[in-house]
């Protein structure tokens, strides 16, 4: 969308609607291909499908930044709506995305919660003049994104699998590896954006429950601790002593359940183990007050 040049009738200069940018983390799963030579011990973490940490991008259709890769955005409707109504629409207009405000009383299926993160604003940000943005940040289950599709002003939409050098900078490379976007080409400074809430969302994956949004409603311990890792690879600690601390410290002893068969006994899962593994499900009570994954 262009901006139009409008004053007050004092000669004051008015901003004809406020740009809006969101970022949508994802975790992907790809099913592990073994080969038939290969001996896998059932009891590690590699007898588990692969994980991804992915965001979605879209290709922009005008200027500025013609055809670069860039957060799904755009610019309020001055005369109608508000940052959270603008981040909705235009999440829909340019990828097919129903979401939802963190918040908001109309909770619909979508899955797709967005929270307003921070908003951003240096003169050289925008070509066209002075333009700052509020970004908003989402981190979702990938059956949600099954349905992606371009609109409005962005000529493509992809997931691109995240990657932070170890330089710090980012790479961005398409799940069929066909495309591959370094952060300098990033639109604008998306890339920055990209940094702040991939921060965000890791902070969120190490003091909420927001990882049960990625998971199964059951699950092993196994399975939370490959999401939480992938995430935020500074996790760095074995299974089992990610076991110890989640299951038997009594600060975080009532954030998972156990599940149970209909007879009351446990309930396990032996998909990805030679010994069935306990299955738990996160407990609708527990609001941690601390982080509730240690050691990192």
């Amino acid at each position: 969308m262009e901006r139009e040049e409008h004053f007050s009738k004092d000669g004051f200069p008015l901003l004809l609607g406020l740009p809006v940018d969101i970022c949508i983390f994802t975790v992907t799963t790809e099913k592990r291909e073994v080969d038939e030579n290969e001996i896998i011990d059932k009891r590690s973490l590699r007898s588990l499908p692969k994980r991804f940490l992915e965001i979605l991008l879209v290709k922009r259709l005008n200027d500025p930044f013609y055809q670069q890769w860039a957060l799904p955005g755009g610019y309020t409707k001055v005369e109608s709506e508000s940052l959270e109504k603008a981040a909705k629409r235009e999440l829909k207009e340019e990828t097919n995305l129903d979401a939802v405000v963190t918040g908001e009383l109309d909770q619909s299926n979508s899955g797709v919660y967005i929270e307003q993160m921070k908003a951003y604003y240096r003169p050289d940000r925008d070509p066209r003049g002075y333009t700052p943005t509020v970004a908003y940040v989402a981190l979702v289950n990938e059956k949600y994104l099954q349905t992606l599709r371009a609109g409005g002003d962005a000529g493509e939409v992809k997931l691109f699998r995240l990657q932070l050098t170890k330089d710090n900078t980012l790479r961005f490379e398409s799940e069929d590896e066909t495309v591959t976007v370094n952060e300098t080409e990033l639109a604008f400074d998306h890339a920055d954006i990209i940094h702040d809430s991939l921060k965000h969302i890791q902070s969120m994956i190490l003091t909420t429950t927001i990882a049960k949004t990625l998971l199964s409603e059951e699950f092993t311990i196994a399975e939370l601790h490959q999401v939480i890792s992938t995430i935020a690879p500074n996790l760095l600690m074995s299974t089992s002593n990610f076991t110890r601390d989640i299951v038997k410290t009594k600060t975080r002893d009532r954030m998972l359940e156990e599940v149970k068969n209909s007879d009351g006994t446990p309930k396990k899962s032996n998909q990805y183990s030679a010994r069935p593994a306990q299955l738990y499900r996160f407990s609708e009570s527990y609001e941690p007050k601390l982080s509730i994954y240690p050691r990192l």
